[in-house]
């Protein structure tokens, strides 16, 4: 029985395969299928034509409005803040006094840990929709949830280590931390990546064939969106030379995937009268997607001018926009990056993105019943 059967949401069904559509055939087609493809073309384009300052713009338009998203999805429906009141107050609360300090006295290790959290968070994303592929089909069975984040973390981590672009920036960081590491270290450990990664994908072919043995079936879909989330991440990852390239191919994968599904999801909701009105629902249904989008496109720009990180990076390299100046006769001192708002910002930047990825491991769970009514 498979652990996702609880609601029947149909499925084509041909023998050893079942096949269900996350949203339909021609939208996921496009949203999961195509579009890691199209990122791809969008970094490599821009690793050609477009300058740094228009790598940083696309990265930010499209990760602060899925922070929106985010936000929309939590804090805007009373059904949620219900459930969760006490752990969206405190979470976000630890999480600003440990980045406030941490950014203090500590700020390499505050970016480090929201590097990890961040390759955690998108790993449990793709995951995420991994498990409503099989849900919608009521494919695999009980166990096939373990194997499939295991098989996340083995690609990821496999990518983490070999990838140029990753490999040189933790063996740089390994060597200016006086870590004593030799070139015979670093080659057997990628030797034992390898070993790891051809093992477990044996180890994941028995569980398919196992799958089968025991009556449940599997969809292929699923498998063809994991295919295209990782060929972006491995393409990229070996041909880029800067994190940041990597960065926005990821970020329009990552970012416009959510943006689009926290959509559909609320608006499901509001077709089956699922949940309680609340700011969400006046953003769904006939004339609320611009709403939506306004919403985050708004929301980015408040952002981006409460931080007062240089707003060019919102222009694409083209607009620049000068920083704040001094206005002498109200003795306000001219605000810029050098100032003590620098230091607001950056705490901004990462306490957003961490309260990001805790909101998120609360609200998204494919085996909660809640959740499974807007699927």
């Amino acid at each position: 029985m498979a652990e996702t059967a609880t609601i029947d949401r149909g499925g084509g069904l041909t023998g050893t395969f079942r096949t269900g559509w996350i949203l339909n055939p021609k939208a996921d087609l496009l949203w999961f299928m195509t579009l890691p493809f199209l990122a791809v073309g969008v970094a490599l384009g821009f690793q050609e034509w477009l300058p740094y300052v228009a790598v940083a713009s696309i990265s930010l338009w499209i990760t602060i409005p899925h922070h929106y998203a985010n936000w929309i999805r939590a804090y805007g429906m009373p059904d949620v803040w219900s459930r969760f009141r006490s752990q969206m107050i405190i979470g976000p609360l630890v999480i600003i006094s440990f980045t406030a300090l941490g950014l203090k006295w500590a700020p390499i290790s505050v970016l480090l840990l929201v590097t990890a959290w961040d390759h955690q968070h998108s790993i449990m994303q793709q995951h995420g929709f991994a498990r409503i592929y099989d849900f919608k089909a009521r494919a695999g069975l009980a166990s096939t949830r373990k194997y499939d984040l295991a098989l996340h973390v083995v690609l990821y981590g496999f990518m983490f280590l070999n990838a140029p672009v990753f490999r040189f920036l933790w063996i740089r960081e390994l060597h200016r931390m006086h870590v004593p590491i030799t070139v015979g270290f670093i080659q057997g450990l990628l030797n034992f990546s390898w070993i790891v990664l051809i093992g477990y994908l044996f180890v994941y072919a028995w569980h398919l064939w196992n799958t089968v043995q025991e009556g449940g079936q599997i969809n292929p879909l699923k498998y063809a969106f994991i295919g295209a989330s990782y060929f972006l991440w491995y393409y990229v990852g070996w041909h880029t030379h800067s994190i940041l390239l990597w960065a926005v191919a990821h970020r329009i994968m990552h970012g416009v995937q959510y943006i689009m599904y926290v959509w559909v999801y609320m608006d499901r909701l509001n077709e089956r009268g699922e949940a309680t009105p609340g700011l969400w629902s006046r953003m769904v249904g006939p004339g609320g997607l611009k709403w939506y989008l306004l919403g985050g496109v708004t929301y980015a720009l408040l952002f981006q001018l409460i931080i007062n990180r240089p707003l060019d990076e919102f222009g694409f390299g083209v607009v620049n926009f000068a920083p704040y100046p001094a206005i002498p006769e109200f003795g306000i001192s001219a605000l810029d990056e050098s100032g003590a708002f620098a230091l607001f910002g950056q705490m901004m930047i990462y306490t957003f993105g961490l309260s990001h990825y805790y909101i998120d491991s609360l609200i998204w769970k494919v085996s909660d019943t809640k959740v499974q009514e807007g699927l």
